[in-house]
């Protein structure tokens, strides 16, 4: 017994003096980054990185200690690159900590309160439904796309492939066969995300992910005589319009309303491509704990739309959308007599 211990022992150490920590890497290398660099690095510009740094410096979260007690604080500066780092690879937490010079519990430790900055403070200020005067230019932008009028938002769910939980597993498994949690989003004409709902099991059909969130019970408030467009997965009704379901005998007005239709709403699609290319680590969470997995792909969404906002363009486009949702299913496909005369009225519009 001892005899197969040691030379355990003896190749855990040697394993551990092996893993060296860069050293310097913030302090010296970091701040020779070409901006191109920087961006292609941490995936954001080091502009959207001054401002996520103002915004975070302000919280007492992320106070500075008392210099004279106990150890030295970690610099706000390399937490932040650090996490930004995180979420732009698909790096494992124990590379990540020798990079930058800690200890993988500090990485993990720094890696929860910022993720909990973002779900708690900065989601509610980046990811906002948008306001009356809002709507209305938002319905003119989508319509100067297509022609497809009163839109301002579309809607959608995102397949984010996790390591499920071990208990669990069977329940994540999606119908393109690997694990994942559902990100369902509503996007703007821009690709911001205005709603967004996460952590279903990826075997839940999108219409129950929709039917579940609070988005469902409070659409009419939130679309006023305005409406959102979603695929065949979705109910059709007055404030979200779906496509004709494709029996064979569609007619000329209903095929052309059906095509318009999807091309102004695959703006959900690109924001999905847009937020999974530049944010790496959604091609894969590995991790079991899903209310961390729902954290991480929240903070995720925030930076997606800062980016966004701060003009902070990256062309890295993650293209995994299969349309793989059946149509509505018929609990779920509840007539809606003003969602069936919107369509209707809407469809001799775009034929005229």
């Amino acid at each position: 017994m001892f005899q197969a211990f040691f030379p355990f022992v003896s190749l855990f150490f040697r394993i551990r003096e092996d893993r060296e920590k860069v050293t310097g890497y913030v302090e010296n290398v970091i701040p020779n980054y070409l901006p191109d660099d920087f961006k292609r690095m941490f995936r954001v510009s080091r502009e959207t990185y001054s401002k996520l740094l103002g915004y975070v410096s302000r919280s007492e979260e992320f106070a500075l200690r008392n210099p004279n007690r106990g150890r030295s604080q970690i610099p706000l500066e390399k937490i932040l690159l650090m996490i930004l780092w995180y979420f732009g690879t698909q790096e494992s937490a124990q590379s990540i900590s020798d990079r930058f010079g800690v200890q993988q519990s500090t990485f993990y430790k720094y890696q929860e309160k910022v993720m909990d900055y973002f779900c708690n403070i900065l989601c509610s200020r980046f990811i906002v439904w948008p306001k009356e005067d809002e709507k209305n230019e938002m319905f003119r932008n989508f319509q100067s796309k297509k022609g497809f009028p009163g839109v301002i938002g579309a809607l959608d769910g995102s397949h984010i492939p996790i390591t499920p939980p071990k208990d669990r597993q069977r329940e994540y498994i999606n119908r393109k066969g690997f694990h994942s949690v559902v990100l369902q989003a509503v996007c703007r004409p821009d690709k911001r995300f205005t709603h967004i709902y996460c952590g279903w099991p990826g075997r839940v059909h999108d219409a129950r992910v929709y039917r579940n969130s609070d988005i469902y019970s409070n659409l009419y408030e939130l679309c006023g005589h305005n409406h959102i467009l979603g695929d065949g997965a979705y109910p059709n009704s007055r404030c979200l319009l779906t496509p004709y379901r494709d029996t064979g005998h569609l007619t000329a007005p209903q095929k052309l309303y059906n095509k318009i239709h999807s091309s102004t709403r695959c703006i959900i699609e690109n924001s999905f491509g847009l937020l999974k290319g530049r944010f790496r680590r959604l091609q894969h969470i590995n991790i079991y704990n899903i209310e961390k997995v729902v954290k991480v792909i929240v903070s995720c969404c925030v930076l997606h739309n800062m980016c966004i906002m701060n003009t902070d363009e990256l062309d890295d486009i993650y293209d995994d959308h299969v349309d793989d949702n059946p149509d509505c299913p018929p609990q779920y496909r509840i007539e809606d007599a003003e969602g069936k005369l919107k369509r209707i009225l809407i469809t001799r519009q775009l034929s005229s």
